[in-house]
C-alpha cells in the first residue's frame, strides 16, 4: 500500500489539470460560444492566479488578442490553472502543508463541479460540454477522500 500513497494526490492534480486544459480548449476553439464565458469561468476555476494571468502575460509578451501574430492564446489562458495544479500537488504532498492542500483541493473540486453542473443544468446549448467537468470533479472528490484517509492513516501510524 505504501507504493500507492501518491496515487490519490496524482488523481486530484491530473483531474484538475485536465479540467483546466479542457476549459482552455473549449474556450479557444469557440465551443462555448462567446469567449467571455470561458474566461470568466477560468477566473473562478484558477483563482487567484487567473486574475493576474492576462495582464501579466500581455505585459511580458506585449501582444494583444487582435494581433495576427498572436498564437499563445492557449498558454495565456491555461497557465494559471496549470500553476494552481502544481501548487495543489506540492501542498498535498508535503506533510506541513497538507491541511492547506486539502482546503485548496476541496475548493477547486467544488469549483469544477459547479462549472459542470452550471453547463449541464443551466445552459442547454452547451450541455454536452459540462459532463467532462462533472467527471473531473467526481474524480477529484474521490481523490480528495483518499488523500484525507491516507493522511489519517499516516497520523495514526506515525508515518508521513
Amino acid at each position: 500500500m505504501a507504493h500507492l500513497r501518491g496515487l490519490p494526490v496524482a488523481l486530484v492534480t491530473c483531474a484538475y489539470a485536465a479540467a483546466v486544459l479542457t476549459l482552455t480548449w473549449l474556450t479557444q476553439d469557440g465551443h462555448l460560444g462567446d469567449a467571455m464565458y470561458g474566461v470568466l469561468t477560468m477566473v473562478v476555476v484558477a483563482f487567484p492566479l487567473s486574475i493576474v494571468g492576462d495582464s501579466v502575460y500581455g505585459a511580458i509578451i506585449g501582444q494583444r488578442h487582435d494581433d495576427p501574430a498572436y498564437g499563445w492564446q492557449y498558454v495565456e489562458m491555461g497557465w494559471p490553472g496549470i500553476a494552481m495544479a502544481l501548487s495543489l500537488l506540492l501542498l498535498l504532498t508535503w506533510r506541513r502543508t497538507r491541511l492547506a492542500g486539502q482546503v485548496m483541493g476541496w475548493a477547486l473540486t467544488t469549483a469544477i463541479l459547479l462549472v459542470g453542473a452550471g453547463m449541464v443544468f443551466g445552459w442547454a446549448p452547451r450541455q454536452p460540454y459540462g459532463w467532462p467537468f462533472i467527471a473531473y470533479g467526481l474524480l477529484m472528490a474521490i481523490g480528495m477522500i483518499a488523500v484525507h484517509r491516507s493522511a489519517l492513516k499516516g497520523v495514526t501510524t506515525g508515518g508521513a
